[in-house]
């Protein structure tokens, strides 16, 4: 019978605990340890996807070069947001108040209405936005070896296939994404929450990550930025944090269903 108490004591925690707690402490944060070793995804940006020259801190994203987030889409619906930070270039108040300044911005954009790259049209210097298939140092190594060839790399060869170039971004401005992958999958943009239906990329399939891609030059390109700093782009997942509202209610935040290193 006192040894069913002192077992009893034992689980319970009680005063003929202490010989035999550190043992049972230790199995118990043991096997929490193997449970949890593994922690649960989170969002991010990934450096081991993202090109040796972009820099990366937090949610921030600057240099130049492609760079992917950590978190693949895996809903039917999700959206996010790109906050841009470019101190050189504040937009004029009036900029959003103007319907006829709102259409002179959407026709600055130079995209073709088959969606297909034009590169003699496309603004040299423009952000891309969109979505990328996963990458690692071997993609990189291999764009780097063509660059020293002498070859342009295509958009396909970049890993900017997924992804529309948005020009003549200013301070603050706010690049809403929409992806749908149920029925026909498609990936919409948006600027300062106004649809910009000339990007929008009607096809395509596999595992995608957000991205964003930063041109070369893009922050000294055309003497636009006079600011040191340059540009940079911050990417919000978070719906509390969003500034503008997505193109349907069925778009919903960016699960974190899984992720990689």
């Amino acid at each position: 019978m006192g040894a069913c108490c002192s077992c009893f004591d034992a689980i319970s925690g009680g005063k003929h605990s202490s010989q035999n707690g550190s043992s049972s402490t230790e199995m118990t944060s043991r096997n929490n340890t193997s449970k949890g070793s593994i922690p649960p995804p989170a969002h991010g940006l990934s450096r081991a996807m993202s090109a040796p020259t972009i820099r990366l801190q937090g949610f921030t994203v600057s240099g130049s070069g492609l760079a992917l987030a950590k978190i693949p889409i895996e809903q039917d619906a999700a959206y996010w947001e790109w906050h841009v930070d470019l101190p050189g270039l504040p937009r004029h108040p009036d900029d959003n108040g103007d319907e006829n300044d709102d259409e002179d911005r959407m026709q600055s954009i130079n995209m073709d209405e088959d969606n297909d790259n034009n590169d003699e049209d496309d603004d040299p210097y423009a952000l891309k936005f969109g979505v990328a298939t996963r990458k690692d140092r071997h993609f990189y190594k291999s764009l780097e070896n063509v660059e020293e060839e002498g070859d342009e790399a295509s958009s396909r060869d970049d890993g900017t296939v997924l992804m529309r170039p948005i020009a003549n971004l200013r301070h603050n401005d706010v690049i809403g994404v929409a992806v749908q992958q149920s029925d026909l999958p498609m990936i919409q943009f948006l600027l300062n929450g106004e649809p910009l239906p000339e990007c929008t990329i009607n096809r395509f399939r596999g595992t995608v990550y957000p991205a964003v891609y930063i041109p070369p030059g893009a922050a000294e390109g055309g003497d636009r930025i006079d600011d040191d700093e340059g540009i940079s782009l911050t990417a919000e997942f978070d719906e509390d944090h969003f500034r503008e509202m997505s193109p349907h209610a069925r778009f919903g935040p960016l699960l974190a269903a899984r992720g990689i290193l």
